[in-house]
């Protein structure tokens, strides 16, 4: 079987992880597969190290640009004319509307020729556009593009069951969707190197995820206990968020990591996880912190909750609430024994719902 992976951005998101992830399991399984997405990121470098195929296309961004998106539509049909994938797997939200359009497209063009031969389209939403803070009518427009995404693909993938939620109830989408939650393997962990108290985060770092909320909550915080906190990941921003920590007088207990590469080793080095996003889906970092044994604050949006049983095996608190935030975070810090039982029962809790080997399973089961 041929499989093309899409994708428009090719840094290395949660997104991008699960296109990582699953081209090498199809890969391993003996298919052959390539992997489309926009320009060159560290995406691409990391696939290609595993010696799997990487198309480019310099015309998909994620910015919005007409002459962009003909272009890249008209390079997507030549690449599927040209390969003739068996399963075009798309991922976000661009190339997820331009992919299914596409191969709805060229399956006409082969029936028309009267060419044996069908793509199947499976489009994955890894959260949904319209649930990012935006202007009434963006969202109605990318509502509707949205919805057209879900009829012209054959399947959508919704990584929680709250994605699912959101669009269950719109006309004829019904029967294209289902649930398959992301997944994770066992991974190592580094050694902690230092043994002061640390509160930790892995996220891009885009103001979606809420990490102005959480600096709010620290200055707060480090009034009642010395600490540090750890920010890994990079975005727009960073600026913005050393600027905040530098004017609430934080900055001596505020690292900026940037992004690593394999950021999860460094798990280890937290006694405490936290997600402050605004929103999300299914992410693989609150999966990884759970696998590694940490106590979690996250916020309860997204498919997050379906993660965490607040108060069983960690503890949610509102989006945009920095006093809350702060109250559990104070929580946490007073009592070791509730850190070590809510860290025990989220890793059983994925060990046992969120592995990889099953969202490998029953995605490729779909193609």
């Amino acid at each position: 079987m041929k499989i093309i992976y899409g994708i428009t951005k090719s840094n290395f998101g949660g997104a991008q992880r699960y296109v990582y992830d699953l081209a090498q399991e199809a890969d391993r399984q003996g298919n052959e597969v390539i992997v489309l997405c926009g320009q060159r990121g560290i995406l691409v470098e990391k696939l290609r190290e595993k010696n799997i195929e990487v198309i480019t296309l310099e015309s998909l961004k994620r910015d919005i640009s007409l002459i962009n998106e003909i272009k890249s539509f008209l390079e997507i049909i030549k690449i599927l004319k040209k390969e003739k994938p068996n399963v075009f797997h798309i991922n976000s939200s661009k190339m997820g509307g331009l992919g299914a359009l596409a191969g709805r497209i060229m399956n006409l063009y082969w029936k028309l020729t009267a060419r044996n031969f069908k793509i199947k389209a499976i489009f994955t939403s890894h959260g949904w556009a319209f649930n990012e803070p935006r202007h009434v009518w963006q969202k109605i427009i990318i509502k509707f593009f949205t919805w057209v995404t879900i009829l012209l693909a054959h399947k959508t993938i919704c990584v929680s069951k709250k994605t699912l939620r959101d669009v269950i109830k719109w006309p004829f989408v019904k029967n294209k969707l289902i649930v398959i939650r992301n997944g994770v393997s066992a991974f190592n962990l580094d050694k902690r190197k230092d043994d002061s108290f640390t509160v930790g985060t892995i996220a891009e770092l885009h103001r979606i995820k809420g990490l102005d909320i959480l600096l709010t909550a620290w200055s707060k915080f480090t009034k009642r206990y010395p600490a540090k906190l750890i920010i890994i990941g990079d975005g727009e921003e960073k600026e913005n968020l050393i600027n905040m920590a530098r004017n609430l007088g934080i900055s001596k207990s505020v690292v900026f990591r940037g992004f690593i590469d394999n950021a999860r080793s460094l798990l280890s080095n937290f006694d405490i996880f936290c997600m402050p996003s605004r929103s999300e889906a299914m992410p693989y970092v609150l999966l990884e912190a759970g696998l590694a044994e940490l106590p979690v604050i996250a916020t309860s949006v997204g498919g997050m909750p379906e993660v965490i049983e607040n108060g069983l095996n960690g503890i949610l608190v509102p989006a945009e609430n920095a006093d809350i935030l702060f109250s559990s975070l104070i929580l946490l810090a007073e009592d070791q024994d509730l850190r070590k039982r809510l860290g025990a029962r989220l890793k059983s809790s994925i060990l046992e719902n969120f592995s990889f080997d099953k969202m490998a399973h029953n995605t490729l089961s779909l193609y």
